[in-house]
């Protein structure tokens, strides 16, 4: 009997997955996100992967508001191929969230892309409009977190819990009792003899 070959296409396929918990780890990078709204994070028009691209577009801006890339080095730092950056691209234009422009040099040769992020990505307040806005709607005691009425509980204010997390630390109960040995050693009343 000869056996039946299997398709070559599903061979490449099995050889070349490996599950995600067997994938490598990123490069570690110092490289952070600004300030973004989450806007787009809670857009279901999006894949997962597109929002995730949309945050490294916006740390390679930095402080300002454009970046210059292109498909196969920005497919590299996602691990992703160039067309499948290129989808990203598509969804995030589609939806409002970069412009694209096309680099080319003196003879007409395209040389990447700039991204330019929009305004649905920025927090409120790096716009003009919308930093008036959110003043506007803003109650005047807002700017005032020292003020007497943090403590005194007008409406509308959090309260200082009574329940705060270092009055039950065990240095602090210390201190509060006057054993002095157990508050330089940063141990309580209740610590186990060494």
């Amino acid at each position: 009997m000869v056996a039946s070959p299997q398709p070559e296409a599903s061979l490449r396929l099995k050889r070349s997955q490996r599950p995600r918990h067997a994938r490598p780890s990123p490069n570690e990078s110092r490289q952070y996100a600004g300030d973004m709204a989450t806007t787009a994070a809670r857009d279901d028009r999006l894949t997962p992967n597109a929002k995730a691209f949309l945050q490294v577009l916006r740390a390679r801006c930095g402080k300002g508001r454009e970046t210059t890339i292109t498909k196969g080095t920005m497919g590299a730092v996602m691990a992703r191929s160039a067309r499948t950056i290129r989808r990203y691209l598509v969804d995030l234009v589609r939806f409002g969230y970069v412009e694209l422009e096309t680099r080319r040099n003196a003879q007409g040769l395209h040389l990447g892309l700039t991204v330019r992020i929009t305004e649905k990505v920025l927090p409120f307040f790096e716009e003009a409009k919308g930093l008036a806005r959110w003043l506007a709607e803003t109650p005047k005691a807002a700017f005032l977190p020292f003020s007497g009425s943090v403590l005194s509980g007008k409406a509308g204010v959090t309260l200082l819990t009574p329940k705060n997390q270092s009055l039950n630390h065990p240095s602090y109960q210390a201190r509060k009792t006057g054993d002095r040995t157990a508050s330089k050693i940063g141990f309580g009343a209740n610590a186990a003899p060494i």
